[in-house]
């Protein structure tokens, strides 16, 4: 599978297939999670139990499934075009239903349920119905729907490549950068939230209980639109985005490539950032857009850690909403800045818009790591002081 995916990727290259018609490379990426992470959960199913992680030890497979069982995994209509994916326990807790058993001793849960006499002495097994939050899904996708039709047509990324798009000013051009990745988005929370309204309908998009009763429906989430527009750092914004591919990353990519006691570092990442550039496909635009990014992300670490605390601290923490606020400008910014190679998706494209607004988020890039290799976390650490120290 994992070789028809790279036939398909360069096909669609090398055809010059667009975003505008429908090609396979989907489906299949979406194969590729989910019989990737099969496979380490069979690997896992293997391994001694005191060497699984609580993740590990939930998704592992002891044994191999029947071949219909597992069919119906790679084949499950709700993920089967363009995701959300999740791990093959999950799926087979939704089919043997314990997904929705509520054990009677467990009186968290139990007590939520209105038990009619009728059923089990031992156990319940209540499906929710999830008509009602599909259909804020399919509600929200339909609103998304006209706001692609409407606005989409008016900003391509292709334009950034005429004439007109050359003789603006910069902060024109870095305007229509912005509002131009901002409508490009509409098609992936139009895709992604109908395909999670077609898994709350079958009922796998059940998760379980919140602590006043409410059914939660968020188990194959795969995009948090609120989330995503108002991250002020990359770390949330990209928690909020693809959000069932970032965990198929990082359980079975990031953490897998870090050596057991250690903590994730700069190679975790720039591995885990390449990885979902190959997966992707082969167009050069993919990997300048997620090897920057991980650069972004390190940055992103090194800002939490050294300046963030400045700002909560007792003599500095009124300026606190200054620094989410400049955080989520700076943010955007640079992700729209780093989806022009995305969209443009060719080494010439993308070098050429990106010299048209004069690689200003590279630059961002730069001098924030200049600042702290000239000793900024020294200043930062007086300045932590001199504000009392950090607020517990």
């Amino acid at each position: 599978m994992q070789d028809q995916c790279v036939t398909i990727h360069l096909f669609r290259q090398w055809n010059k297939v667009s975003l505008e018609r429908y090609d396979p490379t989907g489906p299949h990426m979406v194969l590729v999670m989910k019989l990737t992470s099969f496979a380490f959960n069979v690997y896992d199913g293997r391994r001694p139990i005191k060497e699984l992680t609580p993740h590990q030890k939930s998704k592992s497979i002891p044994s191999l499934p029947p071949l219909l069982e597992f069919l119906g995994y790679i084949f499950f209509f709700g993920g089967f075009l363009i995701g959300p994916s999740f791990d093959f326990m999950e799926y087979r807790r939704f089919v043997n239903m314990e997904m929705y058993r509520i054990d009677k001793t467990d009186n968290e849960k139990h007590k939520f349920i209105k038990d009619d006499g009728k059923l089990s002495k031992r156990s319940l097994y209540v499906i929710p119905d999830g008509f009602i939050p599909a259909m804020r899904k399919l509600v929200v996708g339909l609103f998304l729907i006209v706001c692609l039709v409407t606005f989409g047509g008016k900003y391509p990324f292709e334009w950034t490549l005429s004439e007109e798009f050359k003789n603006l000013s910069f902060v024109n051009r870095l305007w229509y950068v912005q509002v131009a990745a901002f409508c490009a988005r509409f098609r992936y929370y139009v895709i992604w939230l109908l395909a999670e309204g077609s898994c709350i309908l079958s009922g796998i998009g059940f998760n379980g209980y919140d602590g006043i009763g409410n059914v939660k429906w968020n188990r194959v989430t795969n995009i948090d639109i609120i989330g995503y527009e108002t991250a002020d750092n990359i770390k949330q914004l990209l928690e909020s985005w693809n959000m069932n591919t970032n965990k198929w990353l990082k359980n079975y990519v990031y953490l897998r490539v870090t050596p057991p006691g250690q903590k994730p570092g700069f190679i975790s990442t720039i591995t885990t950032f390449g990885i979902s550039a190959i997966w992707h496909g082969f167009y050069p635009g993919y990997y300048l857009t997620f090897i920057t990014g991980a650069f972004v992300q390190n940055l992103h670490r090194k800002i939490h850690r050294i300046v963030r605390p400045i700002f909560l601290t007792n003599r500095f923490a009124q300026y606190k909403p200054l620094y989410n606020f400049l955080g989520w400008f700076t943010t955007q910014i640079i992700i729209n800045y780093l989806v022009v190679s995305f969209m443009l998706l060719t080494l010439e494209n993308s070098l050429y818009v990106w010299k048209l607004i004069y690689c200003c988020g590279h630059v961002i890039i730069l001098l924030a790591n200049v600042f702290f290799w000239l000793g900024a976390g020294k200043i930062c650490k007086r300045i932590i002081a001199f504000g009392g120290g950090v607020l517990n």
